[in-house]
């Protein structure tokens, strides 16, 4: 098919332009004005016709003027050249095992497949509809800027959705079946495709094995069971807006919007399995500073270790995917979208490797790994590498590595609301309240069970999705803590999240700000109003909000609600899956509550002249001379609400 388009040059004028479209895909552009002076645009060849190819050729030379310094470009290419395979005709290229080796990728992981099957499709940039593809020299510059995110700085558009290009090069894809109106196959395809597995024939079968070796499968026809539950956004032809952005850069997005796309539609998925290990690797190498080695963290995947960061894996798998079903493209988008936007910063650091050459390594001891301070320096009971790496998914990691200080530990501590007081107030930094517990009975056993479940409407919603019984959930609150008498605290930043057994952050929402609220005689809630109490009497009822989180005032009991209806000071869920976006609740029994104080020393040193403060304060009123009548100076002192009304000695 032919077709001619108009395009505007950089003089203004307009320029004649033909292109052809095969049905594979292939984009072929010819400029007859400078064919007609024997001149060509795409090459110096004069053939006057610029493939995906040689667009993608153009768009490399860029990428390495423009992203890279002079010592970069000089150590990725000895690191390449140093470490690459040649084939019979002499191409160099790097295979799985060759960057598997390099990443220094563990093997208890079994994630060096993965990593090389989304490595040879971002090869493909812009155009990732057309790989996979060998990892030669270009290729590889492409690969490094995909991963490392370097292609936003030549694009003059958005660049694409960076989350739809993550799951673009990590999925793979079906066809649809024969019968189905638009999910036809396309025989030119399917013929690229048998010459991509064949292409290891000719050069000794190493590049080909490659591929066929690292996970990609070739597009077979989907099953019905797959299109059935299928979103029509999970449906993808192959418009590209990375592509079309790389192209505007070139000044070539006239033409692109003109060509007309193929018919073949088909379903991309990832395995739940897979994205796990994947998930795995993301939790691991999420601190990794560009010269670190992987290797100093071998103690996050080894022994015991392993398991508990394969259970904190997939606490984040099932936010897409809670039965071990493919994950399609509306799971993915939603979950990493509000819950997990930092996920994949991790891979960053790791493929600035590429420009980092060990034989330019200035440093004079090679052989002594430098020791960086550790990430947490005490642990909790539910605080632990793998979730403080979890909450870097969603809340910028250099806030959180090496910056956490332990405040309270209910089982330290005690469980009540003075210790909580005592150890919370007064830090003037964000904090990060995290508590677990197992679900209650139906029926409540207990007189505690029973008085704590009477305070709280009759039980209209189920449970949310189990696992194994435990709940983690959590809130970051970037204010000081305070005493809550009519309103709540807090601002728009609050975020409430669960951890376990599966993954998802609340946002705020425009429509209250009851966001938080602290009371001795009302316990501690997020998202909900506080209830109406009066000095000493129990709290008969509580509010629940749309979207809330609820700890009693003994520490002892809590509650998460989430009503579809919505209206809260929070969002509801958002995940298509397990239920989330239906009327749930849990009730549970505290086995643990922490907070960490985002921070370091001088906010430990501000925390602690507060306290001093605030105790000389109270000595100071102690000591005031009032006479020798005691019920009229505990008349004056309660009066002047220094004593009385649930307050305990001076501290106000």
């Amino acid at each position: 098919m032919t077709n001619t388009a108009l395009s505007s040059g950089r003089s203004g004028d307009l320029l004649s332009v033909n292109f052809e479209t095969s049905s594979s895909g292939v984009i072929a552009i010819t400029r007859p004005d400078l064919l007609n002076m024997g001149q060509s645009q795409s090459d110096e060849s004069g053939s006057g016709q610029l493939s995906p190819e040689e667009l993608a050729h153009r768009l490399t030379v860029r990428l390495q003027k423009r992203t890279f310094t002079d010592i970069e470009l000089y150590s990725f290419r000895d690191v390449f050249k140093s470490l690459a395979d040649h084939s019979n005709d002499g191409v160099a290229y790097w295979s799985e095992d060759t960057l598997t080796r390099f990443l220094e990728l563990p093997d208890a992981l079994d994630v060096g497949a993965l990593i090389y099957h989304a490595s040879s499709c971002a090869a493909s940039f812009p155009f990732l509809s057309q790989g996979p593809a060998i990892m030669e020299w270009e290729a590889m510059v492409r690969i490094v800027c995909v991963f490392t995110g370097r292609y936003k700085g030549i694009l003059r558009r958005s660049g694409g959705d960076p989350t739809r290009i993550w799951f673009r090069i990590f999925s793979i894809y079906d066809r649809g079946k024969k019968g189905e109106e638009d999910l036809v196959e396309d025989p030119e395809r399917r013929k690229e495709n048998i010459a991509v597995e064949r292409s290891g024939e000719e050069d000794g079968g190493s590049v080909g094995q490659s591929l066929k070796d690292s996970g990609y499968e070739p597009p077979l026809s989907a099953t019905d069971s797959l299109f059935a539950i299928a979103d029509p956004e999970d449906i993808s032809d192959d418009e590209d807006e990375l592509a079309l952005a790389a192209l505007d850069a070139m000044d070539a997005i006239e033409v692109f919007k003109h060509v007309e796309k193929p018919s073949v539609r088909y379903i991309r998925r990832i395995e739940a399995d897979k994205m796990v290990k994947l998930v795995m690797l993301l939790l691991v190498v999420a601190p990794m500073d560009p010269q670190e080695p992987l290797a100093i963290y071998i103690d996050r995947y080894s022994g015991d270790a392993f398991t508990e960061l394969k259970q904190t894996a997939e606490s984040v798998v099932r936010s897409m995917s809670p039965t071990g079903k493919p994950i399609l493209w509306t799971m993915f988008s939603k979950s990493i979208r509000r819950s997990l936007p930092y996920m994949f910063d991790g891979l960053k650091p790791l493929y600035d490797h590429f420009l980092f050459s060990k034989r330019f390594d200035m440093s004079k001891d090679r052989t002594q790994l430098k020791l960086a301070p550790p990430l947490l320096h005490t642990m909790g009971t539910i605080m632990n590498k793998n979730i403080l790496n979890q909450l870097s998914f969603f809340l910028k990691g250099e806030n959180l590595w090496r910056k956490l200080r332990r405040l309270y530990i209910g089982s330290d501590a005690g469980f009540s609301m003075g210790s909580f007081e005592q150890k919370v107030f007064k830090w003037r930094a964000p904090t990060i309240l995290l508590v677990s517990g197992s679900r209650m009975p139906v029926k409540p056993e207990t007189s505690r069970e029973r008085s704590f479940t009477d305070a709280l409407a009759p039980k209209r919603f189920p449970d949310s999705i189990d696992s194994d019984g435990t709940l983690v959930f959590g809130v970051y609150v970037d204010v000081p803590w305070k005493l809550t008498h009519r309103e709540c605290f807090g601002t728009p930043a609050t975020k409430i999240f669960q951890l376990h057994p599966i993954h998802e952050v609340f946002e705020t929402s425009q429509s209250h700000t009851d966001y938080i609220y602290w009371n001795k005689s009302a316990g501690i809630g997020f998202g909900a109003p506080l209830p109406r109490i009066k000095a000493g009497d129990p709290v008969v009822h509580m509010n629940l909000g749309a979207v809330s989180l609820i700890l009693d005032e003994s520490l002892e009991f809590g509650v998460f609600t989430h009503s579809s209806a919505g209206g809260g000071a929070f969002h509801t869920s958002d995940l298509s899956v397990g239920g989330r976006g239906d009327d749930w609740q849990d009730r549970f029994e505290i086995e643990e509550i922490e907070v960490w104080g985002l921070g370091g020393d001088e906010e430990a040193k501000e925390q602690e002249r507060q306290w001093a403060w605030d105790e000389a304060e109270a000595m100071r009123r102690r000591n005031v001379g009032m006479g020798n009548d005691v019920e009229a100076n505990r008349a004056l002192l309660e009066m002047a609400g220094i004593i009385g009304q649930n307050r305990s000695g001076g501290s106000v």
